[in-house]
């Protein structure tokens, strides 16, 4: 207490306190005048760092030093008995109050008088949205270039998404609208979009060319066009990706951030042949069949064995093998899972900032590992450098349904209607969350404006799957069937199994569900949920706890906790482990 008392003699808290908010008026003019001088982000750092560094050397000072009338002895020379310690801190406290006075007036000023909300201008936020139609491939007799003009659309779209201030449609929605008679303007209007990107690319030996313009939608008007001419390397193609991403930047007049710009100049690999096998990859990606998700793999392979740090090689390795599970029944879910884990690994150490190796981080957490917290935190480290990032939008959406966080879920995934609004797997992703969230009319609502557009096996297995659940057996029966015929499965053994599910839902009859129908029908994924429509509560048990071993995360599992299908069974002490091994217990 000697000490704390000593303190007080010399004044060191008054001082401490005056300091402290000397610096932060300091820190706040500052805040104001370094913008009006375009000073670079790190003089404020340095400030900052300066303020902190002096704050003890100030207290040691008042601590070494005293105000005497013969001016600033040391204290170890003042007699106590000529000490004015006390007439100092009687000043010091008129010092404060006046600091705190000149603070409030300030903070006051700051919001209330000289801040002003500036509003948003409707037609700058307008020509904000942007679709990104491909890019033409202009390479005559050049066989196979297809690539750069695919990737020129993939890497735009990519990295356009990644600036805040712009809206960036998805490239499936744009693929959706183009190939049509539709012109430039009904394309905007459709996707309701301001501005339109085109363009062409052109290969001849070493050379590319690349001639990009964006359009008013609405007018139809060119606002800004320019032409690209370089020596084709892998350097030179994201370069030109850069000045494109400027250039329209500046033109719509999108601030950039100094992380944004840092992200627009990122050159993820030097090597055009493994950059050539990476759009391949991409492209059979996003056809989403077995066949083409297999040759998806072998295409991002190619890319990471020509460079072994191309982090978005990587992760398209990844994203193949956790989709694979969905489209091949006859996918080993043990290697699935060592594939993807491997992959995901490599691609978020070579690039931890990577949006689409995070997402792919937090799917493989969730399925996989059962770990919602490292799920979510990925998910949402993704969309915090890509706001309209589907796959993040997609995933979260589905962890938040699990997790009983109905509004949560739903709002995640109207964003990626936003950002896809024509996609029908989009569609069928809010279709999924609708069906988790017990919205059954909606959800079939919207399953039939997909299916109007032509059969989506997706939709209609998750589709006469929410049937059973809402115990609409007569739909779910007509579902199944036609889910089995879409996919080429057995039919008979689908119309088998639509029976007892209507005897055992509307007759109340007790069925018994054999393994060999189970096999039959296709349906082994589904199966828990199957048992517990027909009240069959040893069976989903035991086809619960078999899910739970395979580690492949399937939705029969992971929707233990607001699937009503179970609710016969919460009491029961296996489903409370089970629960818990997935990581749902409250």
């Amino acid at each position: 207490m000697a000490i704390l008392g000593e303190m007080r003699k010399r004044n060191i808290f008054k001082v401490s306190l005056a300091y402290a908010i000397v610096s932060w008026l300091i820190v706040q003019v500052a805040n104001i005048i370094l913008p009006v001088f375009n000073a670079p982000h790190w003089i404020m750092q340095v400030l900052v760092f300066a303020l902190i560094l002096l704050f003890p050397i100030t207290i040691l000072l008042s601590w070494a030093y005293e105000l005497t009338p013969d001016g600033i002895r040391a204290t170890a020379d003042v007699d106590r008995t000529q000490s004015i310690t006390v007439q100092t801190g009687k000043k010091l406290n008129h010092v404060v109050i006046i600091l705190l006075a000149l603070g409030v007036v300030f903070f006051v000023f700051d919001n209330y008088v000289f801040h002003t909300v500036v509003e948003p201008d409707p037609d700058v936020a307008y020509r904000q949205s942007v679709a990104i139609i491909p890019f033409t491939n202009g390479s005559v007799g050049e066989k196979d270039n297809g690539f750069l003009a695919y990737g020129t659309h993939d890497e735009l779209l990519k990295r356009l998404a990644k600036i805040a201030a712009l809206r960036i449609i998805s490239r499936t929605s744009v693929l959706e609208s183009v190939g049509t008679t539709k012109n430039l303007e009904e394309i905007g209007e459709e996707l309701e979009v301001g501005s339109i990107l085109e363009g062409t690319v052109q290969r001849a030996d070493d050379q590319i060319r690349i001639d990009a313009r964006l359009v008013d939608a609405r007018s139809g008007e060119q606002i800004w066009a320019d032409t690209f001419h370089r020596e084709l390397t892998a350097a030179n193609f994201y370069a030109i990706q850069s000045d494109i991403l400027m250039s329209i930047a500046d033109t719509l007049e999108a601030d950039l951030h100094d992380d944004e710009l840092e992200r627009i100049d990122e050159v993820p690999t030097e090597n055009l042949a493994a950059l050539e096998a990476y759009f391949s990859g991409n492209k059979l990606l996003q056809e989403r069949t077995a066949a083409s998700l297999r040759a998806s793999i072998a295409e991002f392979e190619r890319a990471t064995q020509l460079d072994a740090q191309f982090a978005e090689a990587w992760a398209g390795i990844a994203e193949a093998w956790i989709t694979l599970h969905e489209y091949d029944a006859n996918a080993d879910p043990l290697r699935v899972r060592r594939k993807a884990s491997s992959a995901t690994i490599w691609a978020v150490t070579l690039d931890p900032d990577l949006p689409q190796a995070l997402a792919v981080l937090g799917w493989h957490s969730l399925l996989h590992n059962y770990d919602w917290t490292g799920a979510e935190r990925a998910f949402r480290d993704a969309l915090q450098i890509d706001r309209s990032n589907i796959n993040a939008l997609h995933w979260y959406s589905h962890l938040l349904a699990w997790q009983g966080k109905s509004e949560d879920a739903v709002a995640a995934a109207r964003l990626g209607l936003a950002a896809d609004p024509l996609s029908r797997l989009t569609k069928t992703n809010f279709n999924d969350i609708l069906l988790d969230t017990r919205r059954w009319d909606d959800a079939a609502r919207v399953a039939d404006e997909i299916l109007d557009d032509g059969p989506l096996v997706t939709l209609m297995g998750n589709q006469w799957i929410g049937d059973l659940r809402a115990r609409r057996a007569v739909n779910a029966a007509a579902m199944l069937h036609t889910w089995a015929a879409a996919s080429g499965r057995d039919t008979e053994a689908a119309t088998e199994l639509g029976e007892l599910i209507v005897r055992a839902i509307i007759e109340g009859e007790p069925v018994d569900l054999s393994n060999d129908l189970v096999e039959r029908a296709g349906i082994l994924a589904m199966a828990p949920e199957v048992y517990a429509a027909l009240g069959d509560a040893e069976n989903t048990i035991e086809a619960l706890q078999r899910a739970s071993r395979t580690g492949v995360g399937l939705r029969s599992l992971l929707s233990m906790k607001i699937n009503p299908s179970y609710d016969f069974i919460r009491d029961d002490s296996r489903f409370v482990v089970l629960l818990e091994e997935v990581g749902l217990s409250e």
